[in-house]
C-alpha cells in the first residue's frame, strides 16, 4: 500500500511538471526562453537561387545640410534725442557819450604842427581804448568844421579845422552831434562845408542835427546796433542871434516853443521807427550845475512822447542825473548836460566832464530798456605851453597829483584854484549815485 501511494504521488508529480512545462510553453511569459529551434542545414558553398548577381548597397553618404548662416539681428535705429532750440540771447547795446568838444584858441594850438597842418588825435588818446569798445559811442561836436576857406579861429565864432573829424572818428565815435549855439558861426556855407565833410570822407559815420535837405531834416535817423534800432535826433536852443538864411531852415532843427509841435511829431515818427528813442538836446544855462525852467520845459515834453533816454549838452559843467516818470508808466533817464569833454577855459568846474555810459538790453516781454547807466568823470589837461603835445583829457581816476601840478591852469587862471579833491567833491556833488569812481 506504501508503494502504491509513493507510485501514485510520483506519477501525479510528473504529471503536474508536465503541465507547467506546456502551460509556460504557451503563454508567452517573457521570463521563459525556448529550449531548442531546429536551424537549416548550410553547405560550404551554396547554390544560388537567382543569377541575379547584387551589388553591394553602399551606405549613402549623409548630406550636411549647411549650416544655415544666421539672420543678422537688425540694429535698433536709435531714437533721436531732440536738439533743445537754444535760448536766445536778448539783445544788448552799450551807449557811450561825452559831453562838448570847446576848440577855444589855445585847444587849437594844442594841435598845431611845426608844418602848420593839425593833429588833434593825441587829444583822446588815454581814453580810445574805453570809447572803442562801446558798441555806439556819441560826442557832441560843439564847434563847426566850417572849411578851410575860413580862417581857423576860437571864441566867440569857431571855425575848427577838418583835422578834428578825423580824430574823432580814430578815438572810436560813431555818431556826431552838430547842433549846437555854433552851429551857424560861419554862416550857411560852413555848415555845408561841414557836411560834405562827413560825406566825403566818413560816410558811414552818423551825423546828426545839420542836414542839406528838408527831406533829410524830416528823415528820423535810425541807427541799428546787435538788433536793436535807436532811433536818434538833436535839437539846439538857438544859433548865438545867427538867422537862418531864407530858404535854408533846414540846415538845423531850433528846440523853441514854436516848434514844439515839430518835435513831437518826430518824437512820435521815432516812437513807431525804432525800439528806443534818445533826444540829445544843447540847452541850458552856461556855468549852471541845475538844469533851468527852458530844460525842464522840455523835459516834460519829451516825457509826454514816450522818449527813452536825454543826453544833454552846452553848460559847459556837470549837471545832475535822474530818472523822470512818463505818463504812459515808463521812465525816462535824463543826463541834463555831461560838461566839457575837450575846452580850453581856464576855471576849474569847467576842466570836469563826464563819460555817460548806457547798457540797453531786451527784457522778457522783448521790449529795450536801460539796465544800467554811470558817468565816468574826466578832466582836460593842457600845460602853461599849449602846443607841446600835452593837451589831452583823463579819467578823472587816473589823473595824478604830478600831472595837476603841471596843469596851465594855475598861471593862466587868476581866481580858480584847481586841486583833485574839490574836481572830486564836485563830481559827487553833481552826479551822486550815477558817479563811477
Amino acid at each position: 500500500m506504501k508503494h502504491f501511494l509513493q507510485n501514485n504521488i510520483c506519477k501525479k508529480a510528473c504529471i503536474t511538471l508536465c503541465g507547467l512545462f506546456f502551460l509556460c510553453l504557451f503563454s508567452g511569459c517573457d521570463s521563459v526562453q525556448a529550449v531548442f529551434f531546429p536551424q537549416p542545414i548550410v553547405t560550404e558553398d551554396p547554390t544560388p537561387t537567382s543569377s541575379l548577381t547584387l551589388e553591394p548597397t553602399l551606405a549613402p553618404t549623409p548630406t550636411i545640410a549647411p549650416t544655415p548662416t544666421p539672420a543678422p539681428t537688425p540694429t535698433p535705429t536709435p531714437t533721436p534725442t531732440p536738439t533743445p532750440s537754444p535760448t536766445p540771447t536778448p539783445r544788448q547795446v552799450t551807449l557811450l557819450a561825452v559831453g562838448d568838444d570847446l576848440v577855444h584858441g589855445s585847444t587849437l594850438n594844442g594841435g598845431l604842427q611845426e608844418d602848420g597842418t593839425y593833429d588833434f588825435n593825441g587829444f583822446y588818446r588815454h581814453l580810445t581804448d574805453e570809447i572803442s569798445a562801446a558798441d555806439i559811442a556819441v560826442i557832441n561836436q560843439e564847434t563847426i568844421l566850417g572849411g578851410s576857406e575860413f580862417e581857423y579861429t576860437g571864441y566867440p565864432r569857431f571855425n575848427t579845422p577838418d583835422a578834428m573829424g578825423h580824430a574823432i572818428v580814430n578815438a572810436g565815435f560813431d555818431v556826431v552831434l552838430h547842433a549846437t549855439n555854433h552851429t551857424m558861426d560861419k554862416n550857411d556855407v560852413g555848415v555845408e562845408n561841414c557836411l560834405n565833410f562827413w560825406e566825403t570822407n566818413y560816410p558811414d559815420i552818423t551825423v546828426l542835427g545839420i542836414y542839406g535837405s528838408k527831406e533829410a531834416q524830416d528823415t528820423v535817423t535810425v541807427v541799428e546796433k546787435n538788433g536793436i534800432k535807436i532811433a536818434m535826433l538833436n535839437y539846439t536852443y538857438g544859433l548865438n542871434g545867427i538867422s537862418i538864411p531864407e530858404g535854408k531852415e533846414h540846415l538845423v532843427t531850433i528846440l523853441r516853443w514854436s516848434n514844439r509841435n515839430y518835435i513831437r511829431e518826430q518824437i512820435r515818427q521815432a516812437k513807431e521807427l525804432a525800439d528806443f528813442v534818445i533826444v540829445f538836446p544843447h540847452w541850458g544855462t552856461e556855468y549852471v550845475y541845475e538844469p533851468d525852467d527852458n530844460q525842464i520845459y522840455w523835459t516834460e515834453v519829451f516825457a509826454s512822447e514816450g522818449v527813452d533816454l536825454v543826453i544833454g549838452a552846452h553848460p559847459h559843467v556837470l549837471e545832475p542825473v535822474e530818472w523822470v516818470d512818463r505818463p504812459d508808466g515808463g521812465k525816462m533817464l535824463v543826463f541834463y548836460s555831461l560838461g566839457n569833454f575837450i575846452s580850453g577855459q581856464i576855471e576849474a568846474p569847467r576842466l570836469l566832464g563826464g563819460m555817460a555810459n548806457v547798457t540797453l538790453a531786451e527784457n522778457e516781454e522783448g521790449k529795450i530798456e536801460i539796465t544800467d547807466c554811470s558817468v565816468i568823470p574826466v578832466v582836460t589837461h593842457y600845460s602853461d605851453h599849449v602846443g607841446d603835445g600835452t593837451y589831452s583829457t583823463y579819467r578823472l581816476s587816473e589823473y595824478t597829483e604830478e600831472l595837476l601840478q603841471l596843469h596851465g591852469i594855475h598861471k593862466r587862471a587868476e581866481e580858480s584854484v584847481f586841486t583833485l579833491e574839490d574836481t572830486w567833491a564836485l563830481a559827487r556833488e553833481i552826479l551822486g549815485e550815477y558817479l563811477e569812481e
